[in-house]
């Protein structure tokens, strides 16, 4: 399995799971899509497992089919992991330089990270990540690789991730029970934001809202690594359930209705009317399309003014400087970019996943923002362990490899 690498996104109205692998073209390596798979989720609500034994089905499911198409037996895979009680916390390390020569060394990197990531942690919580914002040395800050350099004093502002510990294990039981070895679990903004944000993106400062089935997840990127997270517990089955309520239909119904007229903004078919099924057994009878804006518009300005209600009390406002970037299948819905340019004053655009070949038509829209994501992650997760082999088309190399050479 070291030359594949695996995705599996946990939602809560999808279980997503990718398979890639590495292969080489000008000699430039890239990350290839060769399978997927997709499963409805039942046992997951608002980012937690409520019902083991059907969220393991669920996974079942999809990794089954990913299997089939990609030919690949999956045996571990990187998960995602998400929840209002998911929290971020801020820690700060410092130590001295003891080397004769003052140069820092990797040892020294580590040294001061473990010295600022001892922090107290919420109560029942454990470390999910422990992300490096800036160094400092000797009062010289804004340094993101301290390595090689000569002083006295190391200093790091870090950005901790922590997760309740029964979320945490219930999601690696699921995976065990599933039998798939977790590689890692992931924060869904970071997946997302690895799926759908330029380098450049990060590095300038910019904000991403990923609007799932169950919540929505809010984060803020800056000099290239996340330093802001947050999700909200409002989501694209709010939007359904508000339509089905607001219209007294079933549920299926008001599904399909979303994801065809989306807010019904369009002012070509505001005047139109559909038919639509009643409760029971009743007769269906025709709504105006103008009906789902007076229905749905409330919603969505509900999610995003509680973004950026979350964002300023962030402190990070003024990083956002290359502007907001809307994610998951919540952003799919038609007119919901025009809801969010009413609420936000940055410049705002659709992340859709990038920067991977092969099967990206089964993946490529923002629904699958997170499982491509964890595939982007897992590369690199693995390329920095050293155990990924790489691909390669160049037949010298392949006579190479076959003889030891």
């Amino acid at each position: 399995m070291d030359d594949f690498i695996v995705g599996i996104d946990i939602g809560s109205s999808k279980i997503c799971t990718v398979i890639g692998t590495i292969k080489e073209e000008n000699g430039e390596n890239y990350l290839e899509i060769i399978g997927t798979g997709l499963s409805s989720s039942h046992g997951i609500k608002k980012g937690n497992i409520i019902n083991i034994s059907k969220t393991v089905e669920d996974i079942n499911a999809s990794i089954k089919e990913a299997e089939i198409t990609s030919g690949v037996e999956i045996e571990s895979a990187y998960v995602n992991i998400s929840g209002r009680n998911i929290k971020s916390i801020p820690g700060k390390g410092s130590i001295t330089i003891t080397n004769r020569n003052k140069e820092i060394t990797e040892e020294d990197v580590e040294r001061v990270v473990t010295h600022g990531s001892n922090v107290q942690l919420p109560q029942n919580n454990v470390k999910l990540h422990v992300l490096t914002q800036e160094f400092v040395v000797d009062e010289q800050d804004g340094i993101q690789n301290p390595v090689g350099m000569i002083g006295n004093n190391l200093e790091v502002d870090l950005n901790i991730i922590t997760v309740p510990i029964t979320l945490k294990n219930n999601l690696i039981n699921c995976l065990n029970k599933s039998k798939i070895r977790v590689d890692s679990i992931v924060l869904s903004h970071i997946a997302s934001g690895e799926a759908v944000l330029t380098e450049d993106e990060k590095q300038l400062g910019v904000a991403i809202i990923d609007i799932g089935e169950g919540v929505t997840d809010v984060g803020i990127f800056e000099k290239g690594v996340l330093v802001f997270s947050t999700t909200i517990p409002i989501g694209g089955f709010n939007f359904t359930n508000d339509l089905a309520i607001g219209i007294r239909t079933p549920i299926e119904k008001a599904e399909r209705i979303k994801r065809k007229y989306g807010l019904g903004l369009d002012i070509e078919l505001k005047n139109e009317t559909i038919e639509v099924p009643n409760i029971g057994a009743k007769k269906n009878r025709q709504i105006s399309i103008s009906l789902l804006e007076e229905i749905l518009r409330p919603r969505a300005e509900e999610i995003f003014e509680y973004a950026l209600n979350e964002i300023l009390n962030s402190g990070y406002k003024d990083l956002i400087t290359a502007g907001i970037v809307l994610t998951g299948g919540g952003s799919m819905l038609d007119g919901i970019l025009d809801i969010a340019n009413d609420i936000f004053t940055d410049p705002i655009r659709i992340g859709e996943p990038y920067g991977v070949g092969g099967l990206i038509n089964k993946v490529g829209t923002p629904e699958y923002a997170t499982a491509v994501g964890l595939l982007k992650y897992g590369y690199m997760d693995k390329s920095e362990k050293g155990v990924l082999h790489k691909k390669s088309g160049n037949f010298l190399s392949k006579i190479k490899d076959w003889f030891g050479l």
